[in-house]
């Protein structure tokens, strides 16, 4: 078997063997489940450095159409299925722990690992409608795995508006692609080179963008994430919307606006708009929910815009910043979500209001979870912080250069962390921090198949964030210079007043040790402790309806009059596109249906009319070929 179909061809056979083995011995799924993505990790990890490699082989003739399965390892793709196969084999592992123990898992270690090679498909495609073909199958697999969910109602309905909204963006797909064909006469995407220069070129390019951003999530058409999370297991949760459904959607965008597309500055300011909107209005949302997971969705929304911004600012730096913060993203978008997955099995629930003091309780989630919230929201040394730090820089060189809104998107960025980190106060306050409620007295940590996965997540934002030019030289900067074919990106940072990770780590643990001095010291204080009166009486020692939970943490934001009208209009899914698309195909709908009164005259006139139509566009072709002669 070529090395370059190992990815893809190991996962799939082993999620049929999945799906088909009897389970009657316990541990035989899961032990191929993990066999076959570790295999595609260990696989994807020997592909990378063997760029350019490829794979063409004749498929079929459709027409004038000679379709060849096409695939091609690039900087890109070598460096995107090795953390395609390593969030695979994270969750895995981590779904050992999470599964109950009368659930088989035939179905779901099947789709995982279904996931995993129809991923690594799609990002090896060079054959545009081989990725076409990848992409649909990844619509396909999450409707059903999101279908697993225990809440049956939520999850049919967040199944379905994920799949029709996806399906929509999958038909833009196929439009642009066949245009293409029509048009540029290949499919390869290695020999496209497009000038968006007239209407046609920007079409298509519209289409595809259309086609990445609503796989990555991004506003407007970002509505199918928070669905999904309602009913969707946790570890879908974080396998596919956090994690690999942002690189493959991000992934796509940065192709076609990088390497197939020269686009130019109208469209550049789209993609920032779009990448703006999406940071704050996103923000927003994430900061008044009491549901963890869909709190959690909505910042998996808010984070694609500043790749989007970054990619749209064609500044080499920010476009490294945006493709570095979709790995970083993932990362620990993630760990969030097993956290949040971790949370829900121990407690049996993610509403927040009904969670609290669980940091002794599980102090691993805690900690895990603590450090992935700091690093979304951007808080140094972690590794969200260096990535919002380059698309700041990206910015401001933009600046530089003569654009004057630039400090728009700065505000709005920068404003968006800010909100981010306020809106992780709340969840690790409301979860770990808080009083606990009587009914959690009997949690305990999850098993250590669970806590692994978080761990290792948690790791990979210390290290890429100290340590964060290893990722940048190894993954990010190869990838801009071959696309921009400007400076690497170490010496672009050079000039741009790039944050020296090692030096200020060194002081944040300086400043982190004087602190536990402090502390250390305020032991040995004496302090007097007295018993809490509420009107004069003593309460109890333990009474839930005292607790303060974090969820009206920001109600006044909620009310206050510049956002008030935001958060009606959003509760009334006025800003749904699945919904408003919804109204405006059923207004066709009865508009097709009054014409079908049932009236025979009626259809007769309509054949009538047709007819005469076709008779005079018939006529009027003779006469204009005669005129010719």
């Amino acid at each position: 078997m070529p090395q370059i179909l190992v990815p893809i061809v190991i996962p799939a056979i082993a999620g049929l063997l999945c799906l088909f083995v009897p389970g009657r011995v316990k541990g035989v799924r899961e032990v191929i489940a993990l066999a076959g993505t570790a295999w595609a990790f260990v696989a994807a990890l020997q592909l990378f450095g063997q760029w350019p490699l490829s794979l063409t082989t004749d498929w079929m003739v459709f027409g004038g159409l000679d379709i060849q399965f096409d695939l091609l390892l690039n900087q890109f793709s070598a460096f995107v299925i090795i953390f395609i196969a390593l969030f695979g084999l994270g969750v895995g592992i981590y779904s050992i722990g999470w599964l109950e123990k009368e659930h088989d898992g035939r179905r779901y270690y099947a789709y995982l690992l279904w996931t995993v090679a129809a991923s690594c498909g799609a990002v090896l495609s060079n054959s545009l409608l081989v990725l076409l073909i990848f992409w649909e199958v990844l619509t396909a697999i999450l409707f059903l795995y999101i279908n697993l969910g225990r809440k049956k109602d939520e999850a049919s309905a967040g199944a379905s508006k994920s799949f029709l909204m996806l399906g929509f963006s999958d038909a833009a797909l196929f439009l642009a692609v066949a245009l293409i064909w029509v048009n540029y006469g290949t499919l390869s995407m290695s020999h496209l080179r497009i000038f968006v220069g007239d209407g046609t070129s920007t079409f298509i390019y519209l289409l595809l963008m259309i086609g990445a951003i609503t796989k990555a999530g991004a506003m407007p058409f970002h509505t199918w994430v928070p669905a999904a999370a309602k009913g969707a297991p946790t570890p879908v949760m974080a396998l596919l919307p956090a994690s690999i459904d942002k690189l493959l959607g991000i992934y796509l965008l940065a192709r076609i606006s990088l390497d197939i597309f020269s686009i130019g500055p109208g469209l550049s300011l789209v993609l920032m708009i779009i990448g703006a909107v999406t940071i704050f209005a996103a923000v927003m949302m994430a900061l008044i929910q009491h549901d963890l997971k869909v709190l959690l969705a909505y910042h998996a929304v808010s984070q694609v815009g500043y790749m989007i911004l970054g990619i749209g600012t064609g500044i080499p730096l920010a476009i490294a910043g945006g493709l570095f913060h979709m790995l970083n993203n993932a990362i620990y978008k993630a760990g969030l979500f097993l956290g949040a997955g971790s949370i829900e099995k121990q407690t049996g629930t993610t509403e927040i209001s009904k969670l609290g003091g669980l940091a002794k309780l599980m102090p691993v989630t805690f900690i895990t979870m603590t450090i992935s919230a700091l690093a979304i929201s951007g808080v140094p040394p972690f590794n969200g912080f260096v990535s919002k730090w380059m698309i700041y820089s990206g910015i401001v060189e933009l600046g530089n250069r003569g654009f004057s809104a630039y400090w728009i998107f700065v505000l709005v960025a920068v404003f968006g962390s800010a909100l981010t980190l306020a809106s992780f106060v709340k969840v690790l306050y409301s979860a770990f921090l808080g009083q606990q409620p009587s009914a959690l007295s009997h949690v305990r940590e999850s098993s250590w198949f669970m806590r692994v996965p978080m761990l290792v997540l948690a790791g990979l934002c210390i290290l890429f964030g100290v340590w964060a030019k290893f990722p940048i030289d190894r993954f990010i900067d190869p990838i801009v210079h071959g696309a921009v074919g400007s400076a690497s990106v170490d010496g672009i940072a050079g000039t741009m007043g790039f944050w020296d990770s090692a030096g200020a780590t060194s002081l944040i643990i300086v400043g982190i040790i004087m602190g536990l001095v402090v502390v250390f010291v305020g032991k040995f204080t004496t302090r007097r402790v007295g018993r809490i009166f509420v009107g004069g009486v003593r309460p109890p020692e333990r009474m839930d309806a005292m607790r303060v939970p974090g969820t009206g943490f920001y109600n006044t934001i909620k009310e206050m009059a510049p956002f008030k009208d935001f958060y009606m209009n959003a509760e009334q899914k006025v800003f749904d596109v699945h919904v408003v698309g919804g109204r405006i195909g059923d207004v066709f709908v009865q508009a097709l249906r009054s014409l079908h009164s049932g009236v025979l005259s009626t259809y007769l006139a309509w054949c009538v009319i047709g007819l005469g139509a076709i008779v005079f566009a018939v006529l009027t072709a003779l006469l204009k070929e005669m005129a010719g002669k």
